[in-house]
């Protein structure tokens, strides 16, 4: 098959050259002493997921339930989801990953506490949560130490949820092409 049999539109993908960006990436966190937990949602794609854990990286992130289901059922087991999950069928998905991968969420809202909880009892483990913190950009996150330390106080009382840390998404220097 050459281009001009392809019907279009059409993606074409040269594995050569994402293969060189995931090392080069990879070699910058290993060259820091930098734990690598790339974030899949400009691919969604699980074949590329897996090209990113066999050059190292810890685990990966999805921003939905929906993208941690596809990338869980591709067998890929350390799973970050970055967006608050909130609803009963959002909580019974989660119980299901969570009997399927090793998961972690994020938490920005004391009021989705307790259906995290009820998905970590459900599925008869503890789930590790981080406290998403706003450091500027203005989306999501708690916007203050103190809300930050009164979050992480909520995970770590409500049976089944453990506090792991802090998340945060760095905010760009003022006058970048970001702002």
């Amino acid at each position: 098959m050459t281009v001009d049999d392809l019907d279009t539109p059409a993606l074409l993908i040269d594995l050569d050259v994402v293969d060189r960006n995931i090392a080069r990436l990879q070699r910058y966190c290993n060259d820091r002493g930098l734990s690598l937990r790339p974030h899949i949602k400009t691919h969604k794609i699980p074949a590329l997921a897996h090209r990113q854990l066999a050059a190292g990286a810890r685990g990966i992130t999805c921003q939905k339930l929906g993208e941690a289901e596809v990338m869980a059922a591709a067998g890929i087991t350390d799973i970050l989801i970055t967006f608050n999950l909130v609803g009963s069928q959002k909580i019974e998905r989660l119980a299901r990953l969570l009997r399927q991968a090793r998961m972690r969420v994020t938490a920005d809202a004391h009021e989705i506490l307790p259906g995290l909880g009820a998905a970590a009892r459900r599925a008869n483990t503890e789930l590790p949560v981080l406290v998403e913190c706003d450091t500027g950009l203005g989306r999501n996150g708690v916007q203050t130490p103190r809300e930050a330390v009164a979050m992480a106080q909520a995970i770590a009382a409500q049976e089944g949820l453990r506090f792991l840390g802090l998340m945060t998404y760095p905010t760009p220097p003022a006058g970048s092409e970001w702002m």
